[in-house]
C-alpha cells in the first residue's frame, strides 16, 4: 500500500501540520530535549515540524518504512503495532504520541500495553483518532478502519490498561479555535449545514474537500494520560 498516503489525503496541507507541530509543543510537550516516540508514523510529516523545534529526540515505528523516515527520525523502526513488541526498552521515551492509527487495528490491547511499558514513569501519552459519533457516515470510506471509538470508549480502554490521570475531549482539527477556544461556537453553527456541502464537486469522491466545513462536522477525539 505504498500509494495510501497519496490515495486517501491527496492535498496534504504542510502549513496545517506546521501549526499543529507548534501546538503540540505548547500544549503537550513541554520537556526540553525530551524523547518522543510517534506510533504508526506513517511518513513523518508531522514529526519533520516538531523535530524543527529544536529541542527533542523524535523516534518512530511503524509496520513500512517510507524512503525519507531514516531523515526525519532520529531512529525509526519497524514494527507490527498490532502484534510485536516495540523495539525500545522500557521506561524510554517521555512522549508517546499516536494520530489516526488505533482506528486501524484490531488488537488495541498490544498498542496500549507496548505504550505504557516504554514510557518514563511521569511521562505523557497522546493518542487521536475519529470521533465515530460525528464522522459515522463516511468512517468506513477508509476500508483500512477496522475499529471505531466514542470518546468514552477510548478513555476507559486507557484507564484499564493502567493509564492514570486519563483526559479527554472532542477535537476540532481548524487552527483559530486551538488559538481562541471562544470560537468554539463558529465551527459548531458551521456543523448543521448539509453534508454535501463538505466536497468542492458535490461528488464525495476524489478527496477535494472545503476543510473549515468538513474539519467543522468531523471532530477527532484527543486523549492523554500518564503513566
Amino acid at each position: 500500500m505504498s500509494n495510501y498516503f497519496d490515495i486517501i489525503y491527496p492535498d496534504t496541507d504542510n502549513d496545517y501540520f506546521k501549526k499543529f507541530a507548534q501546538y503540540l509543543c505548547w500544549r503537550f510537550f513541554s520537556r526540553h530535549h525530551s524523547n518522543i516516540l510517534n506510533v504508526g508514523c506513517g511518513k513523518g510529516v508531522l514529526d519533520q515540524y516538531i523535530k524543527n523545534q529544536k529541542r527533542y529526540n523524535i523516534y518512530g515505528i511503524d509496520l513500512r518504512e517510507y524512503n525519507h523516515s531514516l531523515l526525519v527520525f532520529d531512529e525509526f523502526k519497524k514494527c507490527n503495532i498490532e502484534k510485536d513488541e516495540f523495539p525500545f526498552s522500557a521506561n524510554t521515551f517521555d512522549y508517546v504520541f499516536s494520530k489516526s492509527v488505533i482506528e486501524h487495528i484490531y488488537n488495541a490491547d498490544n498498542m496500549m500495553k507496548q505504550t505504557l511499558r516504554v514510557l518514563k514513569p511521569g511521562g505523557t501519552v497522546l493518542f487521536m483518532t475519529p470521533d465515530w459519533q460525528s464522522q459515522m457516515s463516511h468512517f468506513w470510506d477508509d476500508y483500512t478502519h477496522v475499529h471505531a471509538w466514542t470518546l468514552k470508549s477510548l478513555v476507559n480502554c486507557m484507564k484499564i490498561h493502567g493509564f492514570n490521570n486519563v483526559q479527554g475531549e472532542l477535537f476540532y482539527q481548524l487552527p483559530f479555535v486551538w488559538k481562541h477556544p471562544k470560537l468554539k461556537f463558529i465551527p459548531k453553527i458551521i456543523s448543521l449545514l448539509p453534508q454535501s456541502m463538505k466536497w468542492k464537486d458535490n461528488t464525495m469522491t476524489n478527496g477535494r474537500d472545503n476543510k473549515l466545513i468538513r474539519f467543522s462536522k468531523e471532530r477527532m477525539l484527543l486523549v492523554w494520560a500518564k503513566k
